[in-house]
This record gives structure tokens, sequence and C-alpha cells, in this order.
């Protein structure tokens, strides 16, 4: 293991010895500006050698200002989002494994809580994302360890046009929902580019719905049940207050380097919404979440013809409150007051080299250093839960070889340290074959072993952290067709894949007999399925066009782990909240200046006992069926580009829900007003 280690950082230093030769077309695409596709490619890249990859569509990202990324995901991929409506948490699930097996990039910086282990995808704007990047189990490894289901990138990128350019969007929504973005781009000649953004979302949030969960006995005068029915209530205490900034700038020698700097600020205040089977008075109660976070990440490139070297730095901090407390005759009295300061330190270096014709080789080395610091006021819960610090050392090696034409393959080696603690060295291998040019029609294979390390309230938490916790481990095979065909202006492309994959040592959290819940490795998970996408599109013919993008995954995953006791029925049994079929669609149709949109989404069954008990109306979440329709039309006077658009969620009025007691909400309605001017740059005389 250390001669791995020493190998890894010789690899980084070896670019700054070697001489520029003749450039490949294929040499650090990275370093230049992101195509934006929506899934595949017609050019094979030896850095997507054998990867399973989701590329948003930028037309997705940037649909309307209300959008987060969890909406996005849930038009747009395979994954399935379990959320508790808009402005509440919503994690993503990779191939039937739970939230904290999905690892997130931001501009190359892991964006999960070291806390928590999980991303809240709701608490990132759409508006906020350039570029997103699904990589599908093994291939995660390509960018990251610690992704048992998989992996997202997400990246912003500086302007590429010349001159000053202003971008405002003000959206009213039902539920007194207001939302407001503005960006401000500015590049100077070639040399000098900054992006500044700013967007406020505000709301009330108390939409009705009919509570299934409460019945109601009207009785005559003489105490008999005349009728009974399900209340109409509203959505308490779900109100929201969102800020995020966002500012960046890049300089460009035009020589081979570039640096680069983003800083990203939030302020979050959220009401947590009451359960449908809670009989408090909201009036007494409160139930609040606040969010203040930071993030910066700096960073530095230099490309030659054959190499090149990045070397990134990072900071974030966040803080984050829980407040439940209730108030009766002037008196407060605190359920839960906690506190959670994280702080993370980031570094990081890469080289990249081609040393001959077909071959590509990639070195990088990572540190983090996570400090959380976690307590709790309350008169139940007096003192912290730890306040400890965790170092993390990150190294990889990657190798890809193209023998023949048709033919690539890849291998990668990636080495953590926790702490003191090495882990065993996590390997994959990746190939892709092209079947059939004119289409495209790439056979794509991979093997790969992983793991993810426990997160810190796993292994500190007071009561129930265990320390013994050891780290969860995964074995994934995948395999598919991936193909992509452009014929007169039609375009046509998508992909198979069929997957199997066994994790073992799986955390849960059990209740033990002191009363208090403690996390164990007592799950072993069988996860298998298909994943499988198209997208589509015409040539404009008379002004119209038409696009088409779907997605279907169908994702068992099973409990293989010991039972927890003699009572324990979830063996063999589906696990908690996750759906066995998902799908979705997105067909968009424009003619001249008017643009229609139309998505529809579907999760089958959902199971909320590990046993998958039915005989109770709480044993299952049924099937839902979601449709949502926009109508917007686009505006130019001179140097001002304008849009107004009209989006209808809901559209059928569908009652359902996606968590146990959280309803979500009917049909609902928003309005857009986008104005975009562009500030000419006038010649000097």
């Amino acid at each position: 293991m250390r001669i791995c280690a020493r190998s890894l950082l010789c690899l980084l230093a070896a670019p700054a010895f070697l001489h520029a030769r003749e450039a490949d077309d294929e040499a650090i695409p990275e370093r230049r500006d992101t195509l934006r596709t929506v899934q595949v490619t017609a050019t094979r890249r030896l850095r997507d050698t054998g990867l399973q990859m989701t590329r948003l569509d930028t037309l997705a990202l940037r649909e309307n200002i209300s959008l987060s990324v969890a909406d996005v995901l849930t038009q747009h991929s395979t994954l399935f989002i379990k959320s508790y409506g808009r402005a509440t948490e919503s994690t993503a699930e990779f191939r039937g494994t739970s939230p904290s097996h999905t690892q997130v990039l931001w501009n190359g910086m892991r964006f999960n809580s070291p806390m928590l282990g999980t991303m809240d995808f709701s608490l990132i704007p759409s508006y906020f994302v350039d570029d997103a990047t699904l990589y599908h189990g093994a291939s995660s490894l390509a960018v990251t360890d610690g992704g048992l289901g998989g992996a997202i990138e997400l990246r912003t990128r500086s302007s590429a046009q010349e001159g000053l350019r202003g971008q405002y969007v003000q959206g009213i929504g039902s539920y007194e929902t207001f939302d407001q973005f503005l960006r401000l781009s500015y590049q100077s000649g070639r040399h000098w580019s900054a992006n500044t953004r700013l967007s406020y979302g505000t709301s009330e949030n108390d939409f009705r719905y009919t509570n299934y969960d409460k019945k109601v006995d009207e009785r005559d005068a003489q105490a008999g049940i005349v009728r009974s029915y399900h209340p109409r209530e509203r959505n308490r205490s779900g109100y929201f207050d969102d800020i995020n900034l966002m500012q960046d700038v890049a300089y460009n020698d035009l020589h081979g380097n570039r640096w680069g700097a983003t800083v990203w600020c939030t302020t979050s205040k959220r009401g947590l919404p009451f359960l449908s089977v809670d009989y408090k008075d909201d009036s007494d109660f409160k139930n609040e979440q606040t969010l203040t976070a930071v993030r910066s990440v700096a960073t530095y490139d230099h490309t030659a013809s054959q190499w090149n070297i990045g070397f990134k730095a990072g900071y974030a901090h966040q803080n984050l409150g829980y407040d439940y407390h209730t108030t009766r005759a002037d008196v407060q009295t605190d359920i839960t007051r906690s506190r959670s300061y994280v702080n993370t330190v980031f570094l990081q270096a890469t080289a990249d080299l081609l040393p001959a014709p077909g071959w590509m080789l990639t070195a990088s080395a990572a540190t983090y250093y996570n400090h959380v610091r976690s307590w709790d006021r309350s008169p139940f819960h007096i003192g912290d839960n730890f306040d400890t610090g965790r170092w993390e050392g990150h190294a990889t090696a990657q190798l890809r070889w193209r023998p023949r034409e048709r033919f690539t393959m890849a291998a990668v080696l990636r080495e953590d340290i926790y702490r003191t603690d090495m882990q065993v060295p996590i390997p994959a291998l990746m190939a892709d074959y092209l079947l059939v040019r004119p289409w495209q029609l790439t056979l794509k294979a991979s093997v790969a072993r992983n793991q993810r390390y426990p997160s810190m309230d796993d292994l500190y938490y007071k009561p129930g952290g265990n320390p013994d916790l050891k780290a969860e481990k995964g074995f994934t095979y995948d395999a598919g067709l991936s193909w992509h065909r452009q014929v007169g202006g039609y375009e046509v492309g998508g992909s198979v894949t069929g997957f199997d994959s066994y994790i073992s040592d799986w955390i849960q959290w059990t209740p033990n007999t002191k009363g208090f819940w403690v996390p164990e490795n007592v799950k072993r998970v069988h996860a298998y399925g298909v994943e499988s996408s198209l997208n589509a599109s015409t040539p404009e013919v008379r002004g119209w066009k038409a696009q088409l993008t779907a997605n279907y995954a169908f994702t068992p995953s099973i409990n293989r782990g010991r039972r927890v006791n003699s009572d324990d029925a979830s063996y063999g049994k589906q696990l908690c909240y996750v759906p066995r079929h998902s799908t979705n669609f997105t067909v968009r149709l424009t003619w001249r200046q008017w643009e229609l949109t139309y998505h529809w989404i579907h999760y089958s069954e959902r199971f909320t006992t590990t046993s998958n008990e039915t005989r109770y109306i709480t044993g299952r979440l049924l099937p839902y069926y979601m449709n949502n329709v926009a109508v917007g039309r686009r505006f130019q006077w001179r140097n001002v580009h304008a849009s107004l658009r009209l989006a209808v969620n809901n559209l059928f009025d569908n009652e359902y829900v996606t968590v146990l007691s959280r309803p979500m909400p009917p049909r609902n309605y928003a309005l857009y007003l986008e104005i975009s001017p562009l500030w000419k740059k006038h010649a000097k005389h």
C-alpha cells in the first residue's frame, strides 16, 4: 500500500518533466467548454471508456427558476428522489441503494455532508448548475469513491460570450410563492470572465389537501353517527425563505494557464410541515430548520499538448439548526434545540498524460479535513452530541488503452485513508467496443469493488454512535449498449444497461434495549435490474420542432442480511421506499417563438416497513402518476430577449405522497417572466 501511494505521488510530479508533443484530439477534453448534450455523444473519448453516464440537458436545468436539482433529477433521470415536498429534504437513490450511497461533487469537491453522509438536493437551485453528469454504478469510481449506487458531478461554468450580459427571472405561483433570479455575466476579450448569480425564493406553501389519515364523525342529538368523512386541512408550517448568492471569476492567459475561483453562499429558513397524523395546533408549536452555508473552490490548470496538471483548493462551512418548541401562556418550552457546525478543508492535485497514441494515464491525490461540532440544548439532551475532526486521504490511478480503433479498456485503482485507517484498495475494470459505426452502437461493461466509510453521525452521535462500525462494501457488475444516430436533421440516441450489485455490512439504525437507536452493520443487500433511456429530436419544419426524452428503471433491491431478532421478517423483502419501477418522459414542442413542454412521471408502490407489510394502509404507498405542463413564448426587442411562461403542476390534481404522512400539493400554477438584456461593447475609435 505504501509503494502504491508513493507511486501515485511520483506520477503527479512526472508531467512537469515531459516535453510537449503533437496534440491528440482526445486529449484532456475536460479543460475545454463542455458539450451540451443530453445523453450520449458521437465522439468516443478515452476519458469516457466504459462509463455508464447521463448528462442532463441544459434546457432541463433552465426550465424554470422554481426548480431545484431534485426536481430536474425526478423529471430527467432514472434516479428515485425521495422528497417531502418543495423546500423540504430531497435525497437521491441510485439503483435501489440508500441516499448515503449517492456521492455528490461540486466543482471537484465532495458535496455530501460529512456529518450525515447525504445530500439535500432541494437546497441546490437548478439555475446555479451549468453542467450535471450522473455516473451509474461502477462508473462513479472515475470521479470519486463511496458511490455504491453512483455519483453526481455538478459544475459551474464561466461566461463564454464577450461583453456584459444580464438575466432576470421573476416567478409568481400558488400559495404565495415568489421566486427571483438575477445573473450578470461579463467576459473581457478572451482573458477575464465573471459571473454573479442571486436567487431568492419564499412561500407560505400552505396548500389544502384531503387528509386520508384522519376521519371525522358527525353525530346526531342521540350521539349516533350520521356520517363520516376525511377532513380538508392545510399544509401547516410548510413555509420557506431561501437566498443563494454565487460569484465566480476566471482568468486565462491563452498560454495554457487558467485560474478560477467560485464562492457560493446560502441562507435558508424552512418550516418543517406537520404530519398528516399530527393533531397539534401549529400556533402553539414551532418546527423550523435554518441553514447558513459558505462553499468555495479555487482552481489552477495548465494544459499542454499531451499532458496537463491541475490543482484545487476548497473550504466549506455549514451551520445547521433545528428548533422544535411549544409556547403556552407566553412560556416557551424547548423540545429540541440543536445546532451543528461543519467545517471542511479540501486540497487536490491531478495529472493527465498521453504517453503514446491510444494511451491515457491519469493520477490524482486529494485530502479532506472535516470538523463537526453538534450540540442540543433541549431539556432532554444537554451537552455536545460530539465535537471531533477527521482527516481523509484519497489517491487514484487510472489507465486507459485503445489497442484497436473500436476497442478501449480502462483500469482504476483507488486508495483511501480515514484518520489512520488505511482501507483495502478499490479496483475497477471497464471496457467498450464499437459494434456499428453509423449508429455509434457501443457495448460497455464494467466490474468494480467499492466501499463507503461511515459518516460522523454513524460513528460519534450521542447517544447511539458506534465507533466500531465497518465500512460498507459493494461489488458491482454492469453491461449495456448505447447508441446515437443523426440523419437529415433527425436525431436519436439512448442506452440500456443491466446491473447486478451486492452490498455487505450495510449500516442500519435499529432500536436497542436502552431506548435509543444504534447503527450496526446488519444488512446484506442484493440490488439488480435494468436502466434505459431514449432521446430523439426532429429537424425544424415550417417552424415546428419536437424533442423527446424518456427514462425507465427496474430496481429490485432485496435484503439478504442476517435477522436482527426472531421476529425480523425483513429477509428477502424489498427495501423501504425503493420503487421497483420508475418511469418518466418529457415532450417538448416548439413552433416559431412558442414552446410547449409536457412531463410525465411514474413511481410504482413503495413499502414503508422492512417486512413489506400490506395488511395495513400505512404499510405501503400507492403508485402515482404525475403530469406537469408548461407553455411559453419568446420575445425580442433589439438587444433585449424576453420570455413568458405559464406552468401547471399536477395537471390532473392527483392526490399522492412520496413519504408516509407527508401530503404533496394538488394542482398548482406558476407564471415566469424572464428578461435578458445584452449590453454590447462599443468599439474604440
